[in-house]
């Protein structure tokens, strides 16, 4: 279990290095980058889990295993929609001030 934030670093570490080369993504670019960057994480975390499940197979305490990656799973899942739902929060109350304003612009006309 103690890989998760090793592993979640490293790829923030490289997302922040190839940022940083890059110029500066507008917005929309931006959340997509952290759209992506979500189901990189979701992909690395699915298959760890995915391991750890087999090798609990190997043990005496199987039950327990289980219990323990699944919960770990939830966990690391429910982080990650989290910030999908950020994202899509942001993108929500975008899209409702720029409405906003075209509405301000067309009664001003």
């Amino acid at each position: 279990m103690k890989r998760v934030p090793g592993l979640v670093m490293v790829v923030l570490l490289a997302a922040g290095a190839l940022a940083q080369e890059a110029p500066t993504p507008t917005l929309q670019q931006a959340w997509a980058l952290e759209r992506e960057r979500i189901r990189q994480v979701r992909v690395v975390e699915q298959a760890r889990f995915a391991t750890e499940e087999a090798q609990c197979y190997q043990r005496f305490a199987v039950n327990d295993c289980l219990q323990e990656v699944r919960r770990a799973r939830r966990d690391v899942l429910a982080d990650l929609r989290r910030q999908e739902m950020s994202i899509n929060d942001a993108q929500r109350k975008r899209r409702a001030a720029e409405q906003l304003i075209r509405a301000d612009e067309k009664m001003s006309r």
